[in-house]
Parts: C-alpha cells; sequence; structure tokens
C-alpha cells in the first residue's frame, strides 16, 4: 500500500500536469480562435477587394470602347479630310497654273512641264468623276492651251539651233557614191545636248 505522503505528491504532480495541459489547450484553442478570425478577416478584404476591383473593370472596360471608338472615328475624319484636300485641289489647278500657262515655257521648262502634269492629272480627274463640271471646260482649254505653246517653244528651238544642210551635201548622202571613192565622214552639226534634252522632253508632250 502506497504511503499517504507519497500519494499526495503523486496527486500533486498529476493535477500539476493536467492544469499545465489545460493551459496547453486554452492557448492553442486561443490561438485558433485568433487564425480563423485573421482568415475571415483576410477574406473579407480580398472579397472587398475583388468587387472593387470588378467594379473598376466594368467602368474601365467601357472607357476603353470609348477610346478606341473615337480614336477609329478621328482617323476616318483624317483620311476623309485627305480624299477632300486631294479632289479640291483639282478645283485649284486652273487658277494656279494659269499664269505659267499665259507666260509660256521659254526658260521655264521644267516648272511649265510640272504644271502640265498637273493639269492633265485634272482632266483626267474631271473626265472620270465629275464630266459635267465646268472645271473640265477650264483645265481641258489650258491644256490645249499649254500644247500650243510647248509646239511653238519647240518650233523655236529647232529654227534656233538647227544648222541648214546644203543641198549638195543633201543629193550626196542621199547617191551614197561619193562615200565609195572617200572614206571620210561628212560633218552633219548636232543640236547642243541641252537643247536636245529639251526638245525631246517637250516632243513626248506632242505625240
Amino acid at each position: 500500500m502506497i504511503p499517504p505522503q507519497e500519494a499526495s505528491a503523486r496527486r500533486r504532480e498529476i493535477e500539476d500536469k493536467l492544469k499545465q495541459e489545460e493551459e496547453t489547450l486554452s492557448f492553442i484553442r486561443d490561438s485558433l480562435e485568433k487564425s480563423d478570425q485573421l482568415t475571415k478577416n483576410m477574406v473579407s478584404i480580398l472579397s472587398s477587394f475583388e468587387s472593387r476591383l470588378m467594379k473598376l473593370e466594368n467602368s474601365i472596360i467601357p472607357v476603353h470602347k470609348q477610346t478606341e471608338n473615337l480614336q477609329r472615328l478621328q482617323e476616318n475624319v483624317e483620311k476623309t479630310l485627305s480624299c477632300l484636300d486631294h479632289v479640291i485641289s483639282y478645283y485649284h489647278v486652273a487658277s494656279d497654273t494659269e499664269k505659267i500657262i499665259r507666260e509660256g515655257p521659254t526658260g521655264r521648262l521644267e516648272e511649265y512641264l510640272g504644271s502640265m502634269a498637273k493639269i492633265q492629272k485634272a482632266v483626267e480627274y474631271f473626265q472620270d468623276n465629275s464630266p459635267d463640271s465646268p472645271e473640265l471646260n477650264k483645265v481641258k482649254l489650258l491644256f490645249e492651251r499649254g500644247k500650243e505653246s510647248l509646239e511653238s517653244e519647240f518650233r523655236s528651238l529647232m529654227t534656233r539651233h538647227s544648222k541648214v544642210v546644203s543641198p549638195v551635201l543633201i543629193l550626196d548622202l542621199i547617191s551614197g557614191e561619193d562615200e565609195l571613192e572617200v572614206q571620210e565622214e561628212v560633218p552633219l552639226e548636232h543640236l547642243p545636248e541641252g537643247v536636245l534634252q529639251d526638245v525631246i522632253r517637250i516632243s513626248r508632250w506632242l505625240v
């Protein structure tokens, strides 16, 4: 039989251990409750954040679509304005080139031919898109006047820079008899290179 004193000591030891276990269990319980509360708080925060994010997304998407639509509209407007500017430019061709055509190509052939090219494009545009337009008659008349001036310039260049070949030399070249007896080349004077290039460029407009 266990002595009363020893039994009492063992009982206190067991009670102390039980008390420690109860304290440990209480600490674990408190910790779990705190952890559970933290989890709930975190879930609540995340839910609130997700809700706000969805609201923000729902607000941004329409704005983004509106921005895309506005950008498309702006591009269409710019293209339309560009087309209008291009079309309107044909209505200004006659007034923009009339002075140059009236003054003629002498000494300004490059600028003159550039104006003729603009007039030709205007004629083609009005013939294709607005054949009843009075502008067509204007640019056609201006174009014909320009061709007449080019023809006059062509004749002038040829007259001023061409050298007359003697009838005797022409007959010699045609007959070919002297070529058999004399192996020399018959001298023929050509147009100056710059004049020749101008004549070639003008002739392309007279074909």
